[in-house]
């Protein structure tokens, strides 16, 4: 039997592996199956060298809208409009006002995953930020920002990793993770679904 493939709407490829017939039938087309999935989107930023955390790129993540990004000074998050394009960013003992990610290109690799994956994911990141902000209430003019284990990437790859997608190469220590490793080991992995490009501006 010759290898035959079928792409669903959203990307994902099947593969016949054999065929079961289970019901009289001459209609032979294509079946919808229908999964209860949903997707969370990481996005990967170039890196600029004058930007103090920023050397090695940027990485954030979104979860039904809303960026969870680990900047050097806190762990913040925002809507998608103001992350790429600027606007009023609320932190834990202020405001500070953004010009956006466009500056630098960026590319969003978009993860298939279950509701109650991406469950797991949003309640991890939450409690990541409210750890940070009680650590910037206590201590404003400090940050807990680590390239080690608490850098923009590293924090993307350990949410992700506990649901099961591996973000690191597997073949060296677990941290640093670098926003690099981070795309490569996720543009490889099966949950992949599409790749968007978030040009820079002018």
């Amino acid at each position: 039997m010759s290898e035959q493939t079928h792409v669903s709407p959203k990307g994902v490829k099947y593969r016949l592996v054999s065929t079961k017939e289970t019901t009289q039938t001459n209609d032979s087309a294509a079946k919808e199956i229908k999964t209860d999935s949903t997707t969370v989107e990481v996005v990967v930023s170039d890196s600029r060298l004058i930007s103090s955390g920023s050397q090695w790129g940027h990485v954030a993540i979104i979860v039904d809208g809303v960026i969870y990004s680990r900047a050097h000074e806190e762990y913040v998050k925002t809507d998608e409009r103001t992350y790429f394009f600027g606007g009023t960013l609320q932190l834990t003992n202020g405001t500070l006002t953004t010009h956006g990610n466009q500056w630098r290109d960026s590319a969003g690799l978009v993860l298939r995953l279950s509701p109650a994956e991406k469950a797991i994911i949003k309640r991890e990141l939450e409690r990541r930020i409210k750890v940070d902000q009680e650590f910037k209430r206590k201590h404003p003019g400090s940050t807990t920002y680590s390239l080690f284990d608490n850098s923009c990437s590293s924090n993307v790859a350990d949410v992700l990793e506990l649901v099961g997608i591996m973000a690191h190469d597997p073949r060296w220590l677990p941290t640093p993770v670098t926003p690099a490793e981070l795309e490569k080991a996720l543009e490889k992995s099966k949950r992949l679904v599409r790749k968007n490009y978030y040009p820079k501006r002018g």
